[in-house]
């Protein structure tokens, strides 16, 4: 299946969501970003599939053209920051043409941003869950190639990661992403697939731990991690 690049109003979106039935497009010939645009999705999904070692069909993408429509798909005001989202098994994600005009990033974000969300619909479409919020967060930080710093005062957030299994700031992606790397570097990428795919639908905080301690041998404590970190 091909990528189809659309973009749509928010009225015509939202009766196709309602019915469930999302099968034809507002469309509009944006500029030659879109040849890149196709090959970058194409080499991003193929490289999820083995990454996960999954093959799971392509998500459906809207790429918005203006702040008012992600206003309404949001239902309320959004700050210059927020430029994309995975909701409802959907990506939504300014155009490259618009991104840093209706944001506050700088248009080669696009790309890292639409790499993030895409790894969302991936660990959603396996685990049917966004949780826990800092194994999510952090290991689409990770995939979209953002580098972090780890210095030594920043201990106390990487230890955060107990307050992040359903709560989430902007110190989430950092601490998230700390242990996802610490994870897969020390443990290799097989059981870090195998933690992510023993997630099931309906799991708490307490089964997660569980999952966990199954495959790394590590309770997961808070001073387990912290004995880890010095």
């Amino acid at each position: 299946m091909k990528f189809k690049l659309i973009s749509i109003s928010y009225n015509f979106l939202c009766r196709h969501l309602i019915f469930n039935n999302i099968k034809e497009y507002n469309e509009k010939i944006f500029t030659k970003t879109d040849s890149k645009l196709v090959k970058f999705l194409d080499e991003i999904h193929n490289e999820f599939c083995t990454f996960f070692e999954v093959d799971i069909p392509k998500p459906k993408i809207f790429f918005l053209e203006n702040r008012t429509e992600i206003d309404e798909i949001w239902g309320k005001k959004t700050e210059p920051w927020l430029v994309g989202a995975f909701r409802g098994g959907v990506i939504y994600i300014f155009h490259p043409d618009v991104f840093e005009s209706e944001s506050s990033h700088k248009a080669e974000d696009f790309w890292i941003t639409l790499k993030h969300e895409y790894c969302h619909f991936f660990y959603n479409s396996i685990t049917k869950s966004h949780y826990p919020l800092w194994l999510n967060e952090g290991l689409a930080s990770w995939m979209s190639g953002k580098k972090i710093s780890k210095k030594a005062e920043q201990i106390d957030c990487f230890l955060n990661i107990f307050d992040y299994f359903d709560k989430i700031d902007k110190g989430v992606y950092l601490a998230g992403q700390f242990w996802v790397e610490y994870l897969i570097e020390n443990f290799g990428k097989e059981k870090f697939i195998k933690l992510i795919k023993s997630l099931k639908s309906e799991f708490d905080e307490k089964i997660f731990s569980q999952v966990f301690y199954g495959i790394y041998g590590i309770e997961f404590k808070k001073q387990n991690f912290f004995n880890i970190l010095n």
